[in-house]
């Protein structure tokens, strides 16, 4: 257990100091641009918070693929019938079902994967309502996080 925590730790660390740079990157860009630039900045902040998120969910699923064979305190079972292996896109795609907080089940962790999952979960809501309030700030005219803000 201790070993999930500590890799959730490492992840949810690695994946805000994603989303911070990417969204000061886009507030100081938007932050040099004329005033009257609304739908490019709207634009800009819309591809590249999409962009960060799928990275991140990305992050995500390369500490699964290591909790899973590295580390060996989990696993990752599909539900439906037959016996393929989970491939690298069934991870991304439990990632990204995951960090949206979407849910499917036709994927689920077994063992201590689980907390990595849960981790993800909570760490994607909060990334996502995050976005969704640097996306408002930018509709109202905002670099939020620029120094000219």
């Amino acid at each position: 257990m201790i070993q999930a925590m500590l890799l959730s730790a490492l992840v949810v660390t690695i994946c805000t100091a994603i989303h911070y740079f990417v969204l000061k990157g886009v507030s100081d860009t938007i932050a040099r641009r004329p005033a009257d630039a609304h739908g490019q900045n709207l634009g800009l902040a819309v591809g590249a918070i999409t962009i960060a998120h799928v990275i991140e969910a990305f992050v995500y699923t390369l500490f699964f693929l290591w909790a899973v064979q590295g580390l060996q305190i989990g696993v990752l079972n599909a539900s439906g019938p037959g016996d393929k292996p989970i491939t690298l896109m069934d991870y991304f795609y439990f990632s990204l079902v995951n960090f949206t907080t979407l849910g499917r089940g036709d994927l689920s962790p077994a063992g201590h994967l689980r907390f990595l999952t849960g981790i993800e979960a909570f760490h994607g809501f909060l990334m996502i309502t995050a976005s969704g309030s640097f996306l408002l700030q930018v509709m109202g005219g905002r670099a939020p996080l620029s120094e000219r803000g």
